[in-house]
Parts: C-alpha cells; structure tokens; sequence
C-alpha cells in the first residue's frame, strides 16, 4: 500500500499515511491538533543515491542509451520505423 503524505492546514503539520491508491483525506484527522483540512503533498522519490547516478545534462542520458531504444543515444524512437505497429501508443 502506497504512502502519503498530508498538510494541516491548521497547524501546518505534515503527516505520513499509508492508504489505498487514489484514496482521499476524507475520513483522516491531523495526527496533532485533531483538524480535518488536511491537503495531500507531492513527494518526491528521489535520495541523495539516486542524485549521484543521474546524468548532469539530457545529453549525457542520451550518450549512455544503447543503440536502437530511442532517444538521444542514436536511432530508434518513432521516426526511425523500429517500432513496428506503434505499440508505445506514441
């Protein structure tokens, strides 16, 4: 079950729930001052880890693809007919 994460718009405190996907604050109450005007935040996913293996630039990223995926790293991608039937759905 995914987490998420919730603003009190009362107090300003940030709460952690775990609950179904694409549920709603409907039911939930902040975990300090008992408010129900909870928001729910975007997080994000990223650790300092996974900073460090990512490309600096696009370019970088599209150097590094194979041959014949797509992208910036030399053929493939839509325009060069390798797809077959357009199965992507692009």
């Amino acid at each position: 079950m995914p987490m998420y994460e919730y603003k009190c718009s009362k107090c300003d405190t940030v709460m952690t729930v775990m609950q179904r996907m694409g549920a709603g604050p409907d039911g939930l109450s902040c975990t300090s001052c008992g408010g129900a005007g909870l928001t729910k935040l975007i997080s994000s996913t990223f650790t300092a880890e996974s900073m460090k293996s990512m490309p600096s630039s696009m370019e970088a990223a599209g150097a590094s693809m194979p041959k014949g995926l797509g992208g910036m790293g030399g053929g493939g991608g839509c325009s060069s007919g390798m797809c077959g039937s357009g199965m992507c759905g692009m």
